[in-house]
């Protein structure tokens, strides 16, 4: 324990290192003492305890003019203090986050669908806005909320699960479901006038079916299933949403995925698409940890998401 007539800091604080700096410079203790509402007396105990600190240095001595000059001492600090000041008002200095001149990289947890459907927006809007930003995308695991927390993970796209305390989430869009099929499937002559087709024909058929992660196993993602055949003989599960789509083209199976997905898998392999409105839809989220909430950054990037989002879900609706 220090004891009271030794010199030392300990009961220093950033106050009165700027009351000093502001000593040094105007060589005065009564000026220094005005510029930070110090009474005389006070300015002058103030002054005895920086000394007593610095080990009963005067800092400053009367010169022949009737002024005062700095001790050596007190020369050699007045840059060390402007060092100290400047780190301190960088500590306490309020974030600030400049998107066009940051060079950030991002880390998002994602499936496939995710990486798909909403991360080429967001893609497209920080190349206008921020192209220094740099994103990474990671797999959806039984980690990623951990990660998250921990800040290996900046934020994640998934459904609107229930999560636990501390984190957050913002809806970007709900999200139906269709199936898809080769584009001369001899199914899609028995689409009535509005181009539905009654589940239960649609589950006779062989199927394409997904996985998705859930906790800590990967969860069957099969809603024809209650519509008669459960899965057997002859079907296909798979984790990979990309993928996917190539085994239905040429074959009798059928694949059930979010609408958006559906299209652009259609699209790329000429496939068919039928809504497939039995489905319970779901709300797609981006979900980020307490310690993310204040960060300048994310929240830029995450306001930005949801805008460049915004035309995607009003799209093929």
């Amino acid at each position: 324990m220090q004891k009271t007539n030794e010199p030392g800091f300990g009961h220093i604080d950033i106050r009165a290192l700027r009351f000093l700096a502001e000593v040094l410079m105007r060589r005065s203790v009564t000026q220094a003492g005005e510029a930070f509402g110090l009474s005389q007396p006070a300015a002058s105990r103030l002054l005895a305890q920086l000394r007593h600190a610095l080990g009963s240095d005067p800092l400053l001595v009367r010169a022949s003019t009737g002024g005062y000059v700095p001790t050596t001492r007190a020369i050699e600090l007045l840059p060390r203090l402007h060092e100290a000041i400047a780190a301190t008002n960088r500590v306490f200095a309020q974030p600030g986050f400049e998107p066009g001149k940051s060079t950030r990289t991002f880390r998002i947890a994602t499936t496939d669908y995710g990486a798909a459907v909403v991360v080429p927006a967001l893609v497209r809007a920080l190349r206008a806005e921020a192209p220094g930003i740099s994103l990474e995308l990671c797999a959806w695991s039984v980690e990623t909320l951990g990660d998250l927390e921990e800040g290996r993970t900046d934020f994640a796209l998934y459904t609107d699960e229930i999560l636990p305390q501390g984190f957050h989430y913002a809806p970007l869009f709900d999200e139906s479901f269709a199936l898809l099929l080769r584009s001369d499937h001899p199914i899609l002559d028995s689409r009535d006038h509005s181009g539905h087709i009654a589940p239960s024909e649609l589950a006779t058929l062989p199927r394409v079916v997904l996985l998705y992660p859930d906790g800590s196993k990967m969860g069957v993602d099969d809603p024809l299933a209650e519509y008669g055949r459960q899965f057997g003989p002859g079907d296909l599960r798979t984790p990979h949403f990309l993928s996917a789509p190539l085994s239905v083209i040429g074959s009798d199976f059928v694949l059930c995925v979010p609408r958006r997905m559906a299209h652009l898998m259609a699209t790329a392999n000429d496939l068919a698409v039928v809504d497939f409105p039995e489905a319970d839809p779901i709300t797609y989220c981006m979900i980020w940890h307490d310690r993310a909430e204040m960060d300048a950054g994310m929240a830029w990037v995450r306001d930005r998401l949801k805008s460049a989002i915004g035309p995607v879900s009003e799209d093929k609706r």
